[in-house]
């Protein structure tokens, strides 16, 4: 059965495991009003408000370690039971609190004050804002007083307050005289001889001991209480009578500060009932929203994409109760009216439309979806049919049943309508439910714009409904290898319902063998046993292709991470190679620029040494430059014969190879990658153009003309250019700066010298308006002589 779901249906909510989804998400919340707030039917929302929803949880996802922390350390020590948020309401008919109920709000008070900053950045903060002025009026006039008689147990701390500080200290001391007492008197011979017990007791605040009843006389002192059997009376000797009722006068005057204390303290809370009002409502939406978030996080549940224009994609959608659930995609477009699922029993068919209808209700909780992605229009009109339609309280058949309920979703369709209806008409003869149902749809359209899903055995009707073109067709798959249902759903084709597939099954199983599933298959038309058959075949290939498919994307993924690898591991090496050249280098430059201030100081005056170290220096750079190409290398043997441009190569040319050293023929050519197909003899290989030649014989094109300029390269570090004239010294200059910039030489020291001059003033300004990115600097604070660098 089934009416609007959306419309307080609990009845048909319970054909979808709703009860148990939401003791699932309840399970996660704090306070007893949010899981009452979860057993309520869920009821249709507009869009805008849903997306509000769906914004505000994707802004709580976003940062849920730290507000889940938050939420855990600090809401969950606010009381639970509902009980206690009722006293909000109280508060505005100005009613008086006892101690323990203004502890309650005190918490919901500083809980808010505490945490605001730490859930600053939600927007639905601005819902529940309270003026700064009044909040802390708040925690002054009401909060700080209380803490000063009731601690955050809630327990009453008679020495935090001035007043009942010095009672309590009264009574304490009282108390203790009284034991004493009453030990003393208990030890006595007026009552030692008498006692039913050896120790005191206190009964109605009265220190009494226990007599014997035939031993009391009026001596002994009032009787406070008796004992059941009446064979004990509890006495209250003389001596600590007066102590007793000045113990009770101290406790009288205890309560009568409290009760003083807590109705001032219940005004303050009158005068800001708006505020205390907001400060549940903003706990409460807190554990709500902290509920959804950690449910989300549990299932890895997805934000849905909410649309206008009636249409329902979903990637990768799963029933949320399942354990490791099958994933499967299901489109619904807004071209088509409807999908028909069809395939075996215990397929997924009921599992594919549960998970459907429980997205759209999720979606009006203001949760996310159990999908990999999810597009949808979230509808306020969704319709949900069991196949089991049987009604014994009124007399109807599953059939009788049905109908009726069918009649009667006529009656009450929206404007636009989801409906879902499990195994159509299954409680009749397959060819009428196959006519009266393609009949129903068709008056559901006529009436309605809605989108129908469904799941059928009928033949006739996803044969029909396949055919037409206006249903999605789909089916459940079946591995007949494993002989067991896939759960996948597979869009594009009806599919069979495997019934004597599986019943052979089954036979097989039990050990029995029997004609019987050939035998109805002879019973059968046989144009209908064809059909079935070949719905089975196509069922089969489709679960091989898939397999196949699945076999190739996971060798693909393989390839592509031992590429990874094979790149990491080169990337690695070539930078080890590079670090370590390039310490080497600057080592050598280190040891040139020590040599070089070692001679400018005067260390080095020994012109032996010194060309020992310089050519010391120059070997080293000898081993560490890059290996010149072997005189046998083909290319160098060939370098005298004239290489071809790509562009000159034609299919059927006859060119040289240096590689084969001989003549060949051209093949083919690839412009995308560069590349040459050459032929000799029964060889064929594709080859870099930079490895052909023009053949031997053959009258080469005149050459291109080129124009090679030679440019001179000083290669100085340091340039001395005291007492030279303005133009001269910045030709120099600005040479030496070029062979910086082009890497020629790693550095630069010229010598200016000290002071104000022209040189110094006008090198600088060049370096500051042209050469911004090259770095220059002093060379231990000598500002004669500016060392430049890139």
């Amino acid at each position: 059965m089934a009416l609007n779901l959306l419309n307080g249906n609990s009845e048909a909510l319970e054909l979808l495991d709703w009860s148990m989804l939401v003791s699932s998400i309840s399970s996660l919340s704090h306070f007893e009003l949010t899981k009452t707030k979860l057993e309520a039917p869920p009821a249709a929302r507009s869009i805008a408000m849903i997306q509000g929803d769906l914004n505000l949880l994707e802004s709580y996802l976003a940062n849920y370690d730290d507000y889940s922390l938050s939420f855990n350390s600090k809401l969950r020590l606010l009381p639970e039971s509902e009980t206690f948020f009722k006293l909000i309401p109280d508060i505005k008919r100005e009613k008086f609190f006892e101690a323990r109920e203004l502890h309650f709000l005190a918490q919901i008070a500083e809980c808010y004050i505490e945490c605001l900053p730490l859930f600053s950045n939600l927007v639905f903060e601005e819902n529940y804002a309270i003026e700064r002025d009044k909040l802390s009026k708040i925690k002054r006039y009401f909060t700080n007083p209380l803490r000063d008689f009731v601690d955050h147990s809630g327990s009453v701390s008679y020495e935090r307050h001035p007043v009942l500080k010095k009672l309590y200290a009264e009574v304490l001391a009282l108390e203790n005289d009284l034991r004493i007492t009453v030990q003393k008197a208990a030890k006595s011979d007026l009552y030692s001889s008498k006692l039913q017990l050896d120790n005191f007791d206190i009964i109605n605040d009265r220190y009494v001991l226990a007599v014997r009843s035939d031993s009391y006389n009026s001596d002994l002192g009032p009787i406070v209480a008796r004992s059941q059997s009446g064979m004990t009376l509890f006495v209250e000797p003389y001596e600590v009578r007066e102590k007793g009722n000045k113990r009770i006068h101290l406790l009288s005057e205890i309560e009568s500060t409290i009760l003083k204390l807590t109705i001032e303290l219940s005004k303050v809370v009158h005068s800001y009932s708006d505020e205390f009002k907001l400060m549940s409502e903003w706990s409460l939406a807190l554990d709500w929203l902290n509920t959804k978030a950690t449910y989300t996080q549990k299932l890895g549940l997805s934000k849905p994409t909410l649309n206008e224009k009636f249409y329902f994609e979903f990637n990768g959608l799963y029933h949320p109760l399942l354990k490791a659930p099958i994933k499967n995609n299901v489109l619904l477009d807004s071209g088509h009216k409807g999908l028909i699922i069809s395939g075996p029993n215990t397929g997924g068919k009921t599992v594919a439309l549960k998970s459907i209808t429980l997205s759209l209700l999720m979606v009006h909780l203001g949760l996310y979806v159990p999908a990999v992605h999810a597009d949808i229009h979230p509808v306020s009109d969704l319709f949900y049919f069991s196949h089991d339609h049987q009604n014994l309280s009124e007399g109807l058949s599953s059939f009788a049943s049905e109908s009726k309920y069918y009649l009667e979703l006529l009656q009450s369709l929206g404007p636009l309508n989801l409906i879902i209806i499990d195994e159509i008409f299954n409680s009749t003869s397959s060819e009428e439910a196959s006519a009266l149902a393609i009949a129903f749809l068709d008056e559901v359209h006529r009436r309605s714009n809605s989108k129908v899903v469904l799941s059928t055995h009928h033949q006739v009707l996803k044969t029909f409904m396949h055919s037409r073109g206006d249903y999605v067709s789909a089916h459940v798959g079946y591995d007949f290898d494993l002989n067991r249902p896939t759960y996948k759903l597979i869009l594009g084709e009806p599919g069979s319902s495997l019934a004597f597939k599986i019943f052979e099954n089954l036979s097989e199983k039990f050990g029995l063998k029997t004609g019987i599933s050939e035998r109805a298959k002879d019973l059968l038309d046989k144009k209908q046993v064809t059909y079935e058959t070949l719905l089975q075949e196509l069922s089969q290939k489709k679960i091989d292709l898939d397999k196949l498919l699945a076999q190739n994307r996971t060798l693909n993924i393989e390839l592509k991470n031992q590429k990874s690898s094979m790149e990491g591991t080169l990337y690695l090496e070539r930078e080890r190679i590079i670090t370590d050249y390039t310490k080497k280098i600057k080592s050598l430059f280190d040891q040139a620029e020590t040599l070089l201030s070692d001679v400018k100081s005067g260390k080095m005056a020994n012109r032996r040494t010194l060309n020992n170290e310089i050519g010391g220096i120059q070997s080293a750079l000898i081993r560490e430059a890059p290996e010149k190409k072997n005189k046998e290398d083909p290319e160098n043997i060939y370098a005298h014969m004239r290489p071809i441009e790509f562009e000159e190569i034609k299919t059927n040319d006859t060119v040289f190879s240096v590689v084969i050293r001989k003549n060949v023929k051209v093949l083919n050519t690839n412009p995308r990658k560069k590349e040459i197909q050459i032929q000799h003899g029964a060889l064929s290989v594709w080859v870099s153009p930079s490895t052909l030649r023009y053949p031997s014989g053959s009258k080469p094109p005149a050459p291109k003309v080129s124009i090679n300029i030679q440019k001179s390269v000083r290669g100085e570090i340091e340039v001395d250019c005291r007492g030279m004239r303005l133009e001269e010294f910045q030709k120099i200059a600005e040479q030496s700066i070029d062979e910086v910039i082009t890497g020629e030489i790693p550095f630069v020291t010229i010598i200016h010298g000290h002071g104000d001059g022209v040189l110094k003033n006008w090198l600088r300004s060049y370096l500051r308006k042209e050469h911004r990115d090259l770095r220059w600097e002093n060379i231990e604070g000598n500002d004669g002589c500016t060392k430049i660098y890139s």
